[in-house]
């Protein structure tokens, strides 16, 4: 489904099947298709897109074993996924070129470094992503287990990548932080942290692309997930509730504006069940 910010009109564009480990789909409008994720054989999940004109479906890949996030970009850019390939049990950042099907894993020899979150620049046409090194995280869980204590994470890095050349700069390393999402408008990146693993409430903060300065700030809901700068930097479109005592109240999508601190919703879940949500450009 789509929600036009404009209009205001909330479009249903097709049902797609839900096999996969994880029930994840996105829109590309420019494409008029929705790439999603799906089982093949009860063998792992492949990337599949569904036509809106045609209503065909089809399978874009066939090595793949899970598939985290989908990330559409340019009309005529790569869609960027973060995957883990059939036989192996590392997520990487990966490009799938939507003409001629071709895919590039970002450092594919690496099996240390998990990717976790992606976001894309629109105005930079930049992907920026999270890793950490599986080593360190199996290391803190040992600590974890043999002290009794709350699992702190490894660190995380954050990198940008340019969409066409793929050339990578580093921005920020976070000392024992775990980068839940994170996403990026204009100049800015837009980090939700954890101290702990799966404890303690999620800290949000922004950090200055050229420089990779840090600045927290304070947000009056709680989101690991889904919470996406507005494309004019001056608020978020979060998924959750206004409350951060009930979460489940009057859950739903809204804008947060950063200066009048008003919450706007803009789809409140009535019936059903949001999965997720992303915030794209036409």
């Amino acid at each position: 489904m789509t929600y036009d910010l404009n209009s205001k009109k909330l479009t249903k564009l097709a049902d797609v099947p839900y096999t996969s480990q994880y029930p994840l789909s996105v829109v590309s409008l420019p494409d008029h298709k929705i790439y999603y994720s799906a089982d093949v054989g009860d063998k792992g999940d492949q990337l599949f897109s569904y036509d809106l004109n045609t209503k065909k479906i089809e399978q874009l890949t066939d090595n793949l074993f899970a598939i985290n996030r989908i990330v559409p970009t340019t009309p005529d850019g790569p869609l960027v996924l973060v995957a883990v390939k059939k036989g192996e049990r590392i997520l990487k950042t990966m490009f799938y070129n939507k003409s001629t099907h071709a895919m590039k894993f970002m450092h594919d020899e690496n099996q240390d470094n998990i990717t976790w979150s992606i976001a894309y620049n629109s105005e930079k046409n930049t992907i920026y992503n999270s890793q950490y090194s599986e080593r360190e995280r199996d290391k803190q869980g040992d600590i974890s287990d043999r002290t009794q204590t709350i699992m702190v994470p490894p660190d995380n890095k954050v990198t940008e990548i340019n969409n066409v050349t793929k050339q990578e700069r580093s921005i920020i390393t976070l000392k024992k932080e775990k980068i839940t999402s994170m996403s990026s408008s204009n100049d800015k990146l837009l980090l939700i942290t954890t101290r702990f693993i799966n404890h303690g409430n999620p800290e949000y903060s922004l950090v200055d692309i050229a420089t990779g300065k840090r600045t927290k700030i304070k947000l009056p809901f709680l989101s690991r997930q889904f919470v996406y700068m507005s494309p004019d930097g001056k608020g978020v479109y979060y998924l959750g509730s206004t409350s951060q005592k009930n979460q489940a109240e009057r859950r739903g999508v809204y804008y947060y504006d950063f200066t009048s601190k008003i919450q706007t919703p803009i789809f409140i879940q009535e019936e059903g069940f949001i999965n997720n949500f992303i915030l794209l450009n036409k």
